[in-house]
């Protein structure tokens, strides 16, 4: 089975450990998850990248790319909710809707009949969102930019960002290499996925290819965006001026280089950014193109972003360091709202509605730092400190008790304590009889059946992932894992039958990594002939998946 990087390590329960259950990656897969369901993270990753409608203003050093200026983004006004290791089944998100062209600069106040009355609330989301504690140097450098007469502010240069691309493109299709390699040219031929060149040069364009999995398209397209803000490639090194969207564009770039598993390249083109504390990265340091703006042009999950990126690397002790800076300032931050006053510490005049929002949104940031840590632990194999670090997420994000404990209880599963393991999830279903609903009983019946597969009772197990399938067909974690326990029952045939049914309902739905791995697995095991049912799923995949797609999954190299 595929495993989460988390638990890629752990010693197992058993001998015969089921192969490929599917469970997301405690950490990328919160930003970039396969499920829409209303608890994911996946919106924080893009920040307000997907959300907003919002129109800042463009760099006013860079060259105009040819087409119409891509609509800059705001900074969201909320943060999503974690689901730390809650087992769940792949879903294709819905495409977010796009922003309006920058053209239409009256966007800025679309919806609402008063258009002072939207920019108050905008200036209101902004300061909340964007509010930050610069360090001791670059406060002073921001003081001096504040109160200078005239003339400029000189700013040593190895104080300041001066990012720029580090290699052309990424640009490539395994799927179509894989389908020239076995199945020929005419067979490839029919392979169309989007490109950078397919779409709107465009922020539009870039939400296009990323909703479509098209995620090597998309980095070079950032690329080309970044271009024509003066930051391309050759220009590392070299003064540029920042602004929101470029700092949008550099997060998702990086963001999808991490997803792509392109650590060493990601960490390359982060290198100019340092600790993300520079004074130009902050929208004080521009006066006269954001005046009366405060506060960091780095969006929060960027900050999250640079300090898990250093596990990836094998580097875990560098990210917890990371992570307890960012959770430093965020505790810093939320103690100020506390206390009345304003983030940075200084006197408020924030409503008392306000204020409760801005209290949530960093309770809420805070939470996802010390979900982050508990991942890297866990990473590291510290199991103490890990199951500790879950449980203060609870504190945090008490909605997500059952899904905490559960997760929770799986971790112990993992390392073979079956009986802490029963016991976190005897808590889950004293929580979950509080709720009302259906997830609340397939949780439990989930929880279940883990236990029994920990116990090796496949049978047992078989019957609870059957009860969840009545509740809820289309439940792919279920489905997958049922298909496991017909294996290890012996009853392959039965085993294929349900995975191939599975893909062949849906298969926009169920043609995720694990299930194939599981699929090619079975044909291996079943039949000499299963180089031609292999082939036939890359067909299968040709026709639903983007250029991001991992063709290890299929076993044909």
């Amino acid at each position: 089975m595929v495993k989460s990087p988390s638990f890629g390590g752990a010693s197992e329960a058993s001998a015969r450990t089921p192969p490929q259950v599917v469970q997301p990656s405690p950490s990328l897969s919160t930003f970039f998850g396969d499920t829409a369901a209303s608890h994911s993270l996946a919106s924080d990753f893009f920040d307000s990248f997907t959300t907003s409608a919002f129109i800042s203003v463009s760099n006013p050093g860079a060259g105009s790319p040819a087409s119409a200026s891509p609509p800059p983004l705001a900074v969201p006004g909320t943060e999503g909710r974690p689901e730390p290791v809650a087992m769940r089944g792949p879903q294709a998100a819905a495409p977010p809707a796009s922003p309006e062209p920058f053209a239409h600069i009256q966007a800025v106040f679309a919806g609402s009949d008063d258009p002072f009355a939207t920019a108050l609330s905008m200036s209101e989301m902004d300061r909340r969102n964007d509010a930050w504690l610069p360090g001791e140097a670059t406060r002073g450098v921001l003081r001096a930019v504040a109160t200078q007469q005239r003339g400029a502010v000189f700013v040593d240069k190895e104080n300041l960002t001066m990012p720029g691309l580090r290699f052309d493109n990424i640009q490539g299709d395994a799927v179509k290499d894989l389908m020239l390699r076995f199945l020929g040219e005419k067979a490839a031929a029919k392979r169309q996925v989007l490109n950078a060149d397919s779409v709107e040069q465009s922020f539009v364009g870039l939400k296009q290819l990323i909703s479509c999995r098209n995620w090597r398209a998309a980095v070079d397209l950032c690329g080309r965006l970044l271009t024509a803000h003066g930051q391309g490639y050759g220009k590392s090194g070299l003064l540029t001026s920042h602004t929101t969207d470029s700092l949008q564009l550099w997060f998702v770039r990086l963001a999808l280089l991490v997803k792509l598993g392109l650590f060493q390249n990601a960490e390359m083109e982060f290198e100019p950014f340092g600790n993300l504390d520079q004074p130009d990265l902050y929208y004080e340091y521009y006066p006269h193109v954001y005046p009366g703006r405060r506060g960091s042009m780095v969006p929060f999950s960027m900050r999250i972003l640079h300090a898990e990126l250093q596990q990836y690397l094998g580097n875990p002790q560098e990210s917890l360091d990371r992570l307890h800076k960012v959770k430093t300032v965020c505790s810093k931050i939320l103690a100020n709202l506390e206390q009345g006053l304003a983030e940075d510490g200084g006197m408020s005049s924030v409503t008392q509605e306000g204020r409760q929002a801005s209290i949530r949104l960093w309770r809420s940031r805070l939470g996802r730092v010390m979900y982050s840590m508990a991942n890297c632990l866990l990473l590291m194999k510290d199991y103490v400190l890990a199951v500790e670090a879950y449980h203060s997420v609870i504190k945090y994000y008490p909605e997500q008790e059952p899904q905490l404990l559960s997760g929770i209880g799986r971790i112990s599963l993992q390392i073979g304590d079956i009986k802490t393991a029963e016991k976190y999830f005897q808590d889950v279903e004293k929580v979950t009889q509080k709720l009302d609903g259906l997830q609340g009983k397939i949780m439990v019946l989930m929880n279940s059946a883990f236990l029994h597969l920990g116990q090796n009772n496949f049978a047992e197990a078989h019957r609870f992932f059957t009860e969840i399938l009545r509740m809820d067909p289309r439940n792919a974690v279920a489905n997958n894992n049922a298909a496991v326990c017909l294996l290890y029952l012996g009853k392959l045939k039965d085993s294929l039958r349900q995975l191939e049914a599975m893909v062949q309902q849906d298969p926009r739905h169920y043609l995720h990594e694990s299930v194939l791995f599981n699929l090619t697995t079975m044909y291996e095991l079943e039949s000499s002939r299963s180089m031609q049912k292999k082939q036939a799923l890359l067909e299968a995949v040709a026709g639903k998946e983007g250029d991001s797609f991992n063709t290890q999954c299929l076993k044909l190299a």
